[in-house]
């Protein structure tokens, strides 16, 4: 009795126009309906629900928001408690509809909506297949509530859209594609726990509703794997290796799945990579369960071995499960791989190279029929400028090189390269290449070396292309080891191309590791022996054009590495270098190409200090260098170019003249190495003797003229050259009274030169011709030419300039 009075009073209250009635009336309820007094009494409960729901359920509408939020928690609180009947929920489902499911929304309040949705999962739950008469409803609401603008709201929509999918899956099917692209609208939310709900909410929906929503559902959520939350990408994962796993009609979607999974291959985080390796490891276990009757694979299971001889040592072999699928869909990826290696994200770039690599990892041997599309987009992929690509896709290059037979990616590569070498051709042919079984690329050694050494490949000035084609040469040399041995030629030429091309420190130091790399293989004394054996073929093959080299020409760069590398190479094939020289310093010649080669001459000679017992006819060379290549370069001619040759060429003939090739005795040492030549160079000394006058009456002129020359060191270094004569001829005896006469006049004059190191060396020549007459001098007879060396000496005594002063005085004495 005391019951129905309190709910008359209730009902009562819940239908008065005061808002504070209506309150006071539901918290009396709540109060009296928790679930510690439920127990016990379920019918008192269930009169009670009679009593008022229908008085609730109306004030679901009210305008008050506080009635609504604790009506929502009142009708919760009766649903979990009373059982299951569709009668209790034939109102609330419609006004729930009205007020969260239209396109205008209605409720306004946020919490009151989180608690309608939380209310909507609770029915979900508890009535299951009784709400198939609402079924549309609920889609209706939940489609509307998960791209809700309060955060909590769209968590509790998408977990309970996941219920709705497991809970009524047999009638979920028909509705899951309406729910499809609301839930994506929340994979950009900025809040990660919404994008996390969101993932895994259309994981379920995949799995118990129509999975042709794949299409749709598979790029929004490979985009996922870039989220910057761990948690997120890891909610990715999870999702697609169930997927692989448990989807009913998975076999249709392994192309979508696969670069899901095997793109958690190169998450940052460790337990991501652990968790795609697994799950994949157990689809591909799965899988091998599945079809064990099926013939082609009981044939692979007996004769395939699990362990192959030439595989990447830090790589886990896939099962054989994990390598069929692979095989089965890659034709399917190839198209997709090759579009996004050219996207305009770096990101999505780099993404995209490293599913390549998996993914050849696990076909294997099969990706040898695919090799021509993947080439090309991999090629411009290794010309990007993010190295984080270039080194993904050189990694899945190598892996390349594991499953293609040489001799076939050479005839797809070498045909590409030689249309168009990049940076990229190369690189991702040197990736290959490093790859390769060592038996199989020895086989193409040859082709490979012939194709690098070719002056179109190998001729560039660009440094990182260089630095390309050497990367290429250290993957055969490493792979192919002591094979290399047979083509140690055409890797020298296009190892000293590169260094010969370059101006970059790092390749002139890579080339010369690689040069030692292969007096190595050839147990070689060391790379003197290397460019003896090898350089004669480098500069035949240069020779032929000479004529019409520029300082910018490629030939002409590798001909002077050639002379400026290693002297005593150059020096057992100056039958070859000679006839070059003679064309490049011709009259003809190009200017700025005749000065350097000048230059190089010149420390050529330098550097070079052993010429005479290197050379096998000396003095014919010396001969050949001073009257054909350095004499009519001393001829004066107007121009600052001319002007540059003259000096160049005078301080070419001093570096000649000091070097022992003209000097055999100027050290002891010398003198030790002389007594050990055979009988042919101990007479070689003997033809100077006979042959210095006519130099020196032919060169002494030319000089003299050059002392009066406008360039001060063109008048400093020809000094030097004559006084280097007069040393020369003095020790060979082949001077007389004469030549000094002749030589010291045109020194006297340069005494009063506007440059003070010509006037000091200008004394110290004086010294040294004049040393150079002979014992019986006639004093009297030369009478005049020792008052004119007194006379002019005399005077500079009393030179302004005090140093000056000094050295003359020295001299004098």
């Amino acid at each position: 009795m005391a019951l129905n009075l309190e709910l008359s009073k209730i009902t009562v209250s819940l239908q008065a126009d005061e808002k504070n009635r209506r309150k006071q009336a539901l918290e009396e309820i709540l109060k009296n309906i928790s679930q510690k007094q439920i127990s016990g009494r379920l019918d008192d409960f269930v009169k009670i629900w009679e009593s008022i729901h229908r008085f609730l359920v109306r004030i679901m509408n009210d305008n008050m928001e506080v009635c609504r939020d604790l009506t929502i928690g009142i009708l919760k609180i009766f649903l979990e408690a009373l059982p299951p009947d569709d009668k209790h929920i034939m109102y609330i489902i419609p006004i729930m509809t009205k007020r969260l499911g239209m396109q205008e929304l209605i409720e306004p309040s946020e919490e009151v909506r989180l608690k309608c949705v939380s209310l909507l999962r609770t029915i979900i739950w508890k009535y299951k297949d009784l709400l198939a008469p609402h079924i549309q409803d609920v889609t209706g609401i939940l489609a509307r509530t998960v791209t809700d603008n309060y955060p909590n709201v769209k968590k509790e929509s998408c977990r309970c859209i996941s219920d709705y999918a497991k809970i009524l899956s047999r009638h979920f099917y028909s509705q899951s594609e309406y729910l499809i692209k609301p839930i994506l609208i929340n994979f950009m939310h900025q809040h990660y726990r919404v994008r996390l709900a969101a993932v895994e909410a259309i994981g379920d929906v995949i799995q118990y509703g129509n999975s042709k929503s794949m299409e749709e559902v598979a790029t929004p959520l490979a985009q996922r794997l870039f989220d910057q939350s761990g948690i997120v990408r890891k909610a990715v994962i999870e999702v697609s290796g169930h997927w692989l796993i448990e989807l009913p009609d998975r076999y249709g979607w392994w192309h979508r799945l696969l670069p899901l999974i095997m793109t958690g291959f190169h998450d940052e985080l460790a337990e991501i990579r652990a968790k795609a390796a697994e799950m994949w490891d157990t689809a591909g276990k799965l899988y091998i369960q599945e079809n064990e009757n099926d013939e082609k694979l009981k044939d692979k299971m007996d004769f395939l071995t699990e362990e192959l001889e030439h595989y990447p040592t830090e790589i886990s072999r896939p099962n054989l499960g994990c390598r069929v699928i692979a095989q089965q869909n890659f034709c399917k990826l190839i198209n997709g791989i090759s579009a996004e290696l050219g996207d305009w994200l770096p990101d999505i770039r780099m993404r995209s190279a490293q599913l390549l690599s998996i993914l050849i990892l696990n076909v294997e041997e099969d990706v040898t029929q695919h090799i021509e599309k993947l080439l090309p987009p991999m090629y411009r992929a290794c010309n990007d400028e993010d190295k984080r690509v270039v080194d993904c896709v050189e990694t899945a290059a190598r892996y390349l090189g594991y499953f293609v037979q040489p001799k076939i990616y050479c005839q797809l590569v070498l045909p590409t390269l030689d249309e168009s070498p990049t940076i990229g051709h190369l690189r991702v042919f040197a990736a290959i290449i490093s790859g390769s079984e060592r038996k199989t690329l020895s086989q193409q050694l040859d082709k490979i070396t012939s194709f690098l050494q070719q002056p179109d490949i190998c001729q560039s000035k660009k440094s990182n292309y260089q630095c390309q084609i050497l990367s290429c040469c250290n993957s055969l040399l490493v792979v192919c080891k002591e094979d290399c041995k047979a083509v140690t030629q055409a890797l020298f030429t296009i190892i000293f191309t590169m260094y010969a091309m370059s101006a970059e420190p790092s390749i002139w130091e890579e080339a010369d590791r690689l040069l030692e790399i292969l007096v190595n293989i050839n147990s070689l004394k060391n790379i003197d022996d290397l460019f003896c054996n090898h350089m004669k073929p480098l500069i035949t093959s240069i020779h032929n054009d000479c004529a019409s080299w520029t300082v910018y020409s490629a030939e002409s760069q590798i001909f002077c590495a050639c002379l400026s590398r290693n002297g005593i190479a150059i020096s057992h094939n100056i039958d070859l270098v000679l006839p070059i020289f003679k064309k490049t310093m011709s009259k003809d010649a190009d200017p700025e190409l005749k000065l350097r080669h000048f230059i190089l001459l010149s420390e050529y000679f330098l550097n070079n200090q052993n010429l005479y017992y290197c050379i096998e006819d000396p003095h014919r060379f010396v001969s050949t260098i001073i009257e054909e290549l350095i004499m009519p370069g001393l001829i004066w001619t107007a121009g600052r170019a001319a002007e540059a040759i003259r000096t160049a060429a005078v301080c070419c003939l001093c570096a000649i003249l000091q070097n022992t090739i003209v000097n055999p005795d100027k050290k002891d040492e010398i003198n030790k190495i002389q007594l050990s030549t055979n009988e042919k160079n101990k007479d070689s000394r003997k033809p100077m003797e006979e042959q210095f006058p006519s130099i020196f009456d032919k060169i002494v002129p030319v000089l003299i003229s050059l002392v009066d020359d406008k360039a001060k060191k063109t008048r400093l270094y020809s000094m030097r050259a004559i006084r280097l004569l007069v040393k020369i001829g003095q020790r060979l005896s082949c001077l007389d009274d004469e030549h000094v006469h002749r030589t010291y006049p045109v020194i006297l004059k340069r005494l009063d030169d506007g440059c003070d190191d010509v006037r000091y060396a200008a004394v110290e020549m004086l010294v040294d011709v004049w040393s150079a007459v002979s014992n019986d001098y006639d004093t009297v007879f030369s009478k005049s030419h020792i008052d004119a060396l007194y006379t002019t000496m005399i005077i500079h005594l009393d030179d302004p300039e005090s140093r000056f002063q000094e050295i003359m005085l020295g001299n004098h004495q």
